[in-house]
């Protein structure tokens, strides 16, 4: 009897360490605390559909909608159908999937905090999990979109007779550069998360910002068509290679630049890592000003 008095006992005991630091018990820490993972993530989806009578196809609309009139705008308008050798619209889609899905995780991952702020206040949990587990709409809103590119392949199958799109081994790459813009989008969504909650103006410069940064990177253009002086800002620009690589690995256009994708993974894991170390810095203090 006294033995399992005493093994009862220590179930009801609680062991208080000091929280170790550094990158490597970070991952520790997030991996034990993995089941809240899809708690917040789940949150985070049940949100994109907002409370309005259309639900999910206003987001198809929110999505679906801008990509189909810049295509027309930049293809039709600006001639820039004639420089590409796929249809323009399919260009111009493969290269916004990339940039998309960086872009969306980018401000949902910048709110993630801010928008838990009644939680985290006042239970304990690994404050990492919320930019991570934002990136959960970026999935299905990734899955939306290579539903559109599946249809539009498609429709040119049956009016031009030819797959613009087919499954080979370049395919692999297209998902690693998928995986890379959304490590990208975690990465600087570590630093403006904690930003965020300490100053509520950083997702409204990040809404400007971001097209600054869609101009910047080949997604409307071939990089050939980029400024030769002006090279030097697709070359420090991660999503440059990675939007690049995506298209290549999908419509087969331009060449793949192994070493400027290498170059961007670098950066990323470079920034991925300088995030974790500020967010571990920074989100005691960003918790106080909740």
């Amino acid at each position: 009897m006294s033995s399992a008095r005493e093994a009862a006992a220590a179930l009801d005991q609680w062991t208080i360490e000091p929280r170790h630091h550094g990158v490597f018990a970070r991952a520790r820490e997030l991996w034990a605390y993995r089941y809240l993972w899809w708690y917040f993530a789940s949150n985070a989806i049940k949100s994109m559909q907002g409370r309005g009578a259309l639900g999910w196809l206003w987001f198809l609309l929110r999505i679906a909608g801008p990509v189909g009139l810049n295509a027309l705008i930049f293809g039709s308008i600006l001639g820039q159908a004639d420089k590409v050798g796929p249809p323009y619209f399919l260009f111009f889609l493969c290269g916004m999937t990339a940039f998309i899905v960086f872009e969306r995780s980018l401000m949902l991952i910048t709110r993630s905090v801010e928008q838990n702020r009644r939680l985290i206040t006042k239970v304990y949990f690994p404050r990492m999990i919320l930019p991570v587990s934002a990136i959960a709409p970026a999935l299905i809103l990734a899955a939306i979109l290579f539903v559109v590119m599946f249809g539009t392949v498609l429709y040119f199958r049956y009016a031009h007779g030819v797959w613009y799109i087919t499954l080979h081994p370049g395919t692999l790459v297209a998902l690693a550069a998928l995986v890379l813009s959304l490590t990208f989008a975690v990465s600087i969504g570590l630093f403006t998360s904690v930003l965020q909650a300490q100053f509520p103006d950083i997702r409204m410069g990040l809404r400007y910002l971001l097209p600054f940064w869609f101009w910047l990177t080949p997604i409307a253009y071939p990089l050939s068509q980029f400024p030769e002086k002006f090279r030097w800002l697709a070359a420090i620009n991660p999503m440059t290679h990675v939007v690049e690589a995506f298209k290549w690995g999908t419509l087969g256009e331009g060449p793949l630049d192994v070493q400027g994708l290498l170059t961007s993974a670098a950066m990323i894991v470079a920034t991925l890592v300088a995030g974790m170390w500020f967010f571990n810095r920074e989100e005691a203090a960003s918790v106080d000003k909740l």
